[in-house]
């Protein structure tokens, strides 16, 4: 994720502010997020300090908690904030592990960039697992492993650097779906942080394909021309094409 150019840390700061922000909308008790420093590193951790997860009601009593933990460093040209790695993860109050959760690195090679894990147990799911292929890495170290296959092990690809869900979509999912409960406004919050998002995410797209906008931006009637020296930077495949 970018926002707007200053120094790493008070970028941080903000996003963890409107974070912070988001989560109150429904669970208005819990501990706020916070950007901490990442010792010997250009690097800054926003979660919460102490990192408990957000605690989320039906009927007002206890049943899931949200942990939420974001790695953010600045972007390659070292003017924006940019996620790093972020784990999203939906536990219920009553287990030890979550039974889903989102994840994503901005580095990754070997895995979908934003994936989910499920954690749940599906018998025929986990057949097709263990009578599947081997003509991948994942696959063959899944047979390697002489394990029962997992639903758990598999990456679902969930829209790579630009289009992956944001937290508001986790939290509606989980009031929608799971019938968590929700404060007057909470609705209205979640679509706020949701179009900040897209808007945010909207501009990083743009610098990923600017011939792109061009074109969509001529077609409304905007005059739009290259007005800088030098060439106009290229299209930025990596981040197009990497799911």
């Amino acid at each position: 994720m970018e926002i707007e150019r200053t120094s790493l840390e008070t970028q941080a700061t903000d996003f963890a502010q409107r974070l912070t922000k988001t989560v109150h909308a429904v669970a208005p008790q819990c501990d706020p997020f916070k950007a901490l420093n990442i010792e010997g590193t250009p690097r800054v951790s926003v979660r919460q300090n102490p990192s408990v997860g957000i605690p989320l009601a039906v009927g007002g009593q206890p049943f899931l908690n949200l942990k939420v933990d974001y790695r953010c460093c600045l972007d390659r040209d070292g003017d924006f904030l940019a996620v790093e790695k972020s784990k999203i993860e939906v536990v219920p109050m009553a287990g030890t592990g979550p039974i889903f959760r989102y994840e994503y690195d901005r580095n990754s090679g070997k895995v979908p960039s934003a994936h989910m894990h499920v954690h749940a147990h599906r018998d025929a799911f986990t057949f097709l697992m263990a009578k599947a292929g081997q003509s991948t890495r994942r696959a063959r170290l899944r047979a390697d492993a002489n394990a029962v296959p997992s639903l758990q092990s598999i990456h679902f690809p969930l829209g790579g650097h630009r289009f992956r869900p944001c937290l508001e979509d986790v939290l509606e999912t989980l009031i929608e779906e799971f019938g968590v409960d929700k404060q007057e406004g909470t609705m209205a919050a979640l679509k706020d942080g949701r179009a900040e998002w897209r808007r945010t995410q909207t501009r990083a797209v743009v610098r990923d394909d600017p011939a792109s906008a061009i074109d969509v931006l001529r077609n409304l009637g905007y005059d739009v021309e290259w007005a800088s020296e030098g060439d106009p930077p290229s299209v930025r495949w990596d981040r197009l094409q990497q799911h």
